[in-house]
């Protein structure tokens, strides 16, 4: 039974499908989500660049910008979670997404990756890549990947 159940999410609507899968495979199993974000900056912009958010707040920087925008994504997503019944940890991470999840798997002792899929083909594939595709290919653990049905 996968008890420990990581969920990579990118706040699209696949990654709120594989979630809610998740969810109900956390709570027949009674196991635990880790909800994975990962802010990936530009390679051009500067990890201390600053950010103008609202007139009367100052300047912070990207890299911060960008961690507290998605903490507070993951908050409203885990506060859900909870209100289900599921005991949900949440990760902010930057980096490279494959090497974060990755990582966390490792970390945390994970049972199972379950991630939304967007179903790209043909030239976006080849542009945009899939993140889905290089964690099946490199994951120790079983991935389940879920396609948002469109």
């Amino acid at each position: 039974m996968w008890k420990m159940i990581l969920v990579p999410h990118d706040f699209s609507a696949s990654a709120n499908h594989a979630l809610a899968i998740a969810r109900d495979e956390a709570k027949l199993h009674h196991g635990t989500i880790l909800l994975l974000h990962v802010v990936e900056l530009p390679p051009h912009f500067a990890a201390d660049m600053l950010v103008m958010t609202s007139g009367s707040e100052p300047p912070i920087g990207m890299r911060q910008y960008a961690v507290a925008s998605a903490s507070k994504h993951l908050d409203d997503l885990e506060a859900r979670l909870e209100k289900d019944g599921v005991t949900v940890t949440s990760f902010v991470r930057v980096g490279a997404p494959v090497e974060e999840i990755k990582r966390l798997v490792g970390e945390q002792g994970v049972d199972v990756i379950v991630m939304g899929t967007h179903g790209r083909t043909g030239l976006r594939h080849l542009v945009a890549g899939s993140v889905a595709e290089r964690v099946v290919r490199t994951s120790e653990v079983p991935v389940m990947t879920i396609r948002h049905p469109d």
